[in-house]
């Protein structure tokens, strides 16, 4: 009884420093990320693995300078950095201190032509030789006036082991479920199909869309997969075509001022050529006169 005692005892001992070494391994700080290590991040985010940083990149850098992050470290030079920045449209604060958000977030709410403006030097400034066309996808909460939402440009800068590398332009549309940012993305829209990008809206659940677009300082391939995975798809080019689909989901508000201000700032933007849709028949901006006239 009394040698059962001592065991219990040493077990409990050994367990106690066992917890203890838990607790010490878990209070440390966390170590800070290097440059190297967001040098690293920033090319494996948009699909690029560490070992094909030298065969994509250049830059006289080797496979045995991506193995270790020290190593990197010293190999890096400030044109590394500044073009890097430049190939993947980074912020150089963000690369250097690994402060704010990695990458711009634009905005063109209720500038049209701002924005067409925009699309007009992206397109221009291209010089990637890949074939492969502009992807548009507006992530967002659909019937929300709370939650904001966002354009992803992806914009072919190169080829892997015949996969297309995309950088990505983040452009802040506003909650989807307020008719001036849902006049407004309708715009976009209409830019998207000027340029005969790819287009498509997703519907997103709330929750997901914040943690993975808005959260996190790098957005990575990996995240923009997800969403597209766990959302529904939206023909947000019917915004462009038929009243219904620009007003499903838009709050009304009182007395529908919601739903009469959505249709006369369509009305104004049309009139002013930023809602074309290369496929609209004659009849379309019939369609939405008519649908205001029907609401008083």
């Amino acid at each position: 009884m009394f040698d059962f005692g001592i065991s219990q005892i040493n077990g409990l001992l050994q367990l106690g420093d066992r917890l203890v070494g838990y607790w010490q391994k878990w209070r440390k700080p966390p170590v800070p990320e290097t440059l190297a290590g967001r040098f690293i991040r920033l090319f494996e985010a948009h699909g690029v693995h560490r070992n094909q940083i030298p065969r994509f990149f250049g830059h006289g850098l080797q496979i045995k300078d991506v193995q270790d992050d020290a190593v990197l470290l010293q190999s890096l030079t400030d044109d590394h950095l500044a073009d890097a920045c430049a190939l993947w449209g980074a912020q150089r604060q963000w690369l250097e201190r690994g402060e704010g958000q990695s990458h711009v977030r634009h905005s063109f709410y209720l500038q049209p032509k701002d924005f067409a403006a925009f699309m007009h030097a992206l397109v221009s400034a291209r010089t990637s030789k890949s074939q492969a066309e502009l992807i548009f996808t507006l992530f967002g909460s659909f019937d929300s006036r709370d939650v904001e939402s966002t354009l992803v440009i992806s914009e072919p800068v190169g080829e892997l082991n015949d996969e297309t590398i995309y950088r990505y332009h983040y452009v802040d549309a506003g909650p989807l479920g307020y008719w001036k940012s849902r006049v407004s993305s309708a715009a976009m829209v209409a830019q998207a199909l000027v340029h005969k990008g790819w287009l498509s809206g997703r519907n997103c659940e709330p929750k997901l869309l914040t943690a993975l677009l808005y959260d996190k300082d790098l957005v990575s391939v990996a995240d923009m997969d997800q969403l597209t995975r766990e959302s529904r798809r939206v023909e947000i080019d019917d915004w462009l075509l038929q009243p219904d689909a620009l007003l499903a989901g838009v709050d009304p508000e009182t007395n529908q001022f919601g739903i009469r201000s959505a249709l006369e700032l369509w009305l104004a933007f049309e009139a002013e050529g930023y809602l074309q849709h290369p496929f609209a028949d004659q009849g379309v901006r019939q369609k939405f006169e008519e649908a205001l006239q029907a609401r008083g």
